[in-house]
């Protein structure tokens, strides 16, 4: 009995130490991510981010054991530090032949519909095709997807560095037609009181673009963040959370 309550004694710090010393090698994951409603959506003070795919991704990985948190960082400079390794990565971006080298993609975590929005007493129906943009004046959101995707086409168009500067160009400015991802440009147009101002035309040749947890390929376990991130995400696809969350945002 005496030896029994010695080794108890015994093995309850040992155990406590060992407990507490692996809690301390779990660090939460912090992914840097930019305003991007209702996807991202940074708080007025610019310290902390909540959102559709930051709720997302903290209930996929947290149904794999692992905690998830993120930071606000401008978008080049999330961009430089991925190149360089320095952070996990980042929620919400689209995969493009220019991030291959240096970042990972999961399944997909969100989705986006690319659109152009325009005044109400504009005429956008002969709008079809991303190439008939090429008839008016376009603006859009400097280094986004659909900057690059006009780029691609020879589209001539001018860029604001953020979207709330696209929302004024063409509700204040000479401006035809924004091209953006539709449920961003929504929110920003309802955050500023101009949304019954504007309309949506969808483009029947462009498909949602799939959105992604990017992972750096320099940063550390960067395949084994990705795989179990996949895992997490399967899980709450399958018991309703995703459905769950999404629906207090969509």
């Amino acid at each position: 009995m005496f030896i029994s309550r010695w080794l108890s004694g015994l093995l309850f710090p040992l155990c406590l130490v060992i407990s507490l010393s692996a809690a301390a090698e779990v660090e939460p994951l912090t992914f840097s991510v930019v305003d991007y409603p209702p996807y991202l959506i940074v708080s007025d003070d610019g310290t902390s981010a909540t959102g559709m795919d930051v709720e997302i991704t903290q209930a996929a990985f947290s149904a794999v054991g692992i905690k998830a948190d993120v930071n606000v960082l401008p978008w080049k400079r999330i961009v430089k530090l991925m190149e360089l390794g320095s952070i996990p990565g980042t929620l919400s971006c689209s995969k493009r032949a220019d991030r291959l080298p240096y970042m990972l993609f999961s399944d997909e975590l969100s989705y986006v519909n690319r659109v152009a929005i325009s005044r109400n007493d504009f005429d956008a129906g002969s709008i079809n095709t991303i190439d008939d943009l090429s008839r008016f004046s376009v603006v859009t959101v400097d280094g986004w997807g659909m900057q690059k995707q006009l780029v691609k086409h020879n589209i001539v168009h001018q860029t604001t560095p953020d979207l709330e500067g696209a929302i004024k160009a063409i509700r204040y400015r000479d401006i035809d037609i924004l091209y953006v991802a539709e449920f961003p440009a929504l929110h920003y147009a309802k955050k500023f009181g101009v949304h019954q101002d504007l309309k949506v035309k969808y483009i029947g040749t462009e498909p949602k673009l799939p959105l992604h947890l990017c992972v750096s390929k320099k940063y550390p376990n960067s395949q084994e963040i990705v795989d179990k991130f996949n895992n997490g995400l399967h899980k709450i696809k399958s018991d309703g959370t995703y459905l769950e969350i999404q629906s207090k945002y969509l």
